[in-house]
């Protein structure tokens, strides 16, 4: 694995719609190349939506074979800060960006404002 990318609830639910987005594209690519991590916030909130057990139970073992990013405490207060500091973004994309920046790890999100929280990097397709 080269360098681990987190990604947004949206991109995943695109994904998984077969939503053909810059970003689901990009996803995919990520996916076979093995450079995405996930958080469990990220299945948990993914896997709310799944209506049928069958691919409830195909999802969570794909979630499951990604390398995994702990959500810690301080992360948790970071989170709270940058949701305070930009009005609007979610707590999800809160903790992403306090992940990003306490473990230099690069956000796949069709949201901008994120590149706003000092530290925060965007992962935009390049090549590394």
């Amino acid at each position: 694995m080269n360098k681990m990318i987190l990604t947004d609830i949206k991109t995943w639910k695109d994904y998984f719609e077969g939503k053909h987005t810059n970003e689901t594209e990009i996803l995919e690519t990520l996916l076979k190349e093995n450079n995405i991590g996930v958080t469990g916030y990220t299945i948990a909130n993914v896997l709310s939506d799944v209506k049928d057990k069958e691919i409830f139970e195909k999802l969570l073992k794909g979630f499951l074979a990604l390398p995994y990013v702990d959500i810690e405490k301080e992360d948790w207060i970071k989170a709270s800060k940058i949701v305070f500091e930009f009005k609007g973004l979610s707590i999800e994309l809160g903790l992403l960006c306090a992940l990003s920046q306490r473990k230099n790890l690069k956000i796949l999100t069709k949201n901008k404002e994120v590149k706003k929280s000092k530290g925060v990097k965007v992962y935009e397709d390049e090549k590394e």
